[in-house]
C-alpha cells in the first residue's frame, strides 16, 4: 500500500509541476496549431519538452499506482501534489506564501500520511460487460443531458462568460436569493 502511496505522490508531483514547465515555456511560444514552425517552436523548446515529460511520466505513474490500490486510496493522495505544487512555486516561480499557506501544505502532507495508514487491501471486484454500456448512457445522461440545463449552469454555459453565474440569483423552491 505504501509503495502505492509513495508513486501516487510522486505522480501527481509530476503531473502538477509538468504543467508548470509547460506554462513557463508557452511564454515566448506561439499559439499551439498544426503549423510546422509553430510545431517546431514547442520541440525545440526545453522548459515546454521537459514539461511534457514530465506530464506523461507522472500519468504513467498514476496509473501503475492504480494498479497496485485502490482509487479510494490514490485519488485523495493524489491531491497532496497541489501541496508540493505550491511548494514549487515559491521556490522556482518565487511566488510569496503566507503562515496560512504553509499550515495548508502541512495539512495537506498530514493528510496524505492519514490516508495512506487508513486505507485497506481491497479484492477487486468484476463488472459484468453487459453493465458497461448503461454506465455509459448514465454518465452521458446526466453530464450532457440533465445538468446543462439544470438551474444557473445552462445560463453560464450558454453565454461562455463565467462572470455571468456570480451575479445569477440562487434559486431554492420558488423563492430568489440575491
Amino acid at each position: 500500500m505504501w509503495e502505492s502511496i509513495c508513486l501516487t505522490i510522486a505522480a501527481s508531483a509530476g503531473i502538477s509541476i509538468g504543467k508548470v514547465l509547460q506554462k513557463k515555456g508557452t511564454l515566448i511560444l506561439p499559439p499551439l496549431s498544426f503549423k510546422l514552425k509553430v510545431i517546431r517552436a514547442y520541440a525545440s523548446n526545453s522548459p515546454w519538452i521537459i514539461g511534457f515529460l514530465m506530464d506523461i511520466f507522472g500519468a504513467i505513474l498514476m496509473l501503475l499506482a492504480l494498479s497496485q490500490a485502490p482509487v479510494s486510496v490514490i485519488q485523495p493522495v493524489s491531491g497532496c501534489g497541489l501541496a508540493i505544487l505550491s511548494v514549487f512555486s515559491h521556490f522556482y516561480l518565487k511566488e510569496v506564501m503566507n503562515a496560512v499557506d504553509w499550515i495548508g501544505i502541512a495539512f495537506a502532507g498530514i493528510g496524505t500520511i492519514g490516508v495512506g495508514a487508513g486505507g485497506e487491501e481491497q479484492k477487486s471486484s468484476s463488472i459484468s460487460v453487459i453493465y458497461l454500456p448503461w454506465l455509459a448512457f448514465v454518465v452521458v445522461l446526466v453530464f450532457v443531458g440533465i445538468l446543462p440545463y439544470s438551474s444557473n449552469w445552462h445560463c453560464w454555459l450558454m453565454s461562455g462568460n463565467v462572470e455571468n453565474i456570480i451575479n445569477m440569483p440562487i434559486r431554492y423552491s420558488k423563492v430568489e436569493y440575491y
